[in-house]
């Protein structure tokens, strides 16, 4: 129990720092057409949107950002972790391993381990909405079953919740200890009371932060999408105005054509 318990209060004391991380919020007009870091758009598609980028959150672990796909008409999430000391605190064991992964990305054939620094897979995530109804953890619950949890947990820490369940599994022990009164109970039952004081206070702390998360992300897309809307209408009114008065003028150029050789 005591070994189960330290290897659990060191996994805590990682999403409490994950959690308490400072914050820099930032909101842009889609006017100003801001990229979204990090992702990668075909631009040689016909008729090419670029995506907006409303809003980012910014910590030392990772990075969060919504943006706007007039394409699709959706908006979405976009995360992904940092390449920093910040990645994740992990023990000396992780540590290797993420190495040897990284140096056996390269290795084909009967060549040498080579070391590569590309993206670690699973560091990012996009995330789009099932349905049109506003920012939620429903919105995000679909995709975190899949193998990018760790990118979500890590960047949106407040969406994995098991404290709940760690907390009635350590009051059914303190229940049961109550029964043997010794030393020994007593004791374990005041580590687990004060075990499950912090477990409680954890997912109180990420349904407040999950609360805010999201109404942030809802306000910031609610603030704008009116205008948007209607921008991005104009847009493609006027771009198929435009292809259609090329389509008609090409006849027109071809008879001008046929017309100066015939008097040549």
């Amino acid at each position: 129990m005591g070994g189960i318990t330290r290897k659990k209060q060191r996994e805590k004391r990682e999403a409490l720092a994950r959690l308490t991380a400072p914050q820099h919020l930032t909101t842009t007009h889609f006017l100003e057409h801001r990229k979204v870091e990090g992702y990668e758009q075909d631009r040689e598609v016909h008729d090419f949107y670029g995506c907006d980028r409303l809003w980012k959150l910014e910590t030392v672990y990772g990075r969060v950002q919504m943006g706007y796909d007039p394409k699709k008409g959706q908006s979405f999430l976009f995360a992904n972790l940092k390449t920093s000391i910040y990645n994740n605190a992990a023990s000396r064991e992780q540590r290797k391993m993420n190495e040897r992964e990284r140096m056996k990305t390269l290795k084909t054939g009967t060549q040498n381990i080579a070391y590569s620094a590309r993206r670690r897979a699973g560091s990012t995530v996009l995330v789009y909405k099932a349905e049109n109804k506003p920012w939620s953890e429903a919105s995000v619950a679909p995709y975190l079953g899949r193998v990018n949890l760790e990118t979500l947990a890590q960047t949106m820490p407040f969406l994995v919740r098991g404290e709940h369940a760690e907390a009635a599994e350590a009051r059914r022990e303190y229940r049961r200890l109550d029964k043997t009164r010794n030393a020994q109970s007593l004791a374990q039952q005041t580590q687990l009371s004060h075990w499950v004081d912090r477990l409680e206070a954890i997912f109180l702390l990420k349904e407040q932060q999950s609360r805010l998360f999201f109404r942030r992300l809802n306000t910031a897309i609610d603030l704008q999408k009116a205008k948007m809307f209607e921008y991005y209408r104009n847009v493609k009114k006027n771009r198929a105005r435009a292809a259609q008065a090329v389509q008609g003028m090409k006849p027109n150029e071809e008879s001008g054509d046929g017309e100066e050789r015939t008097d040549n």
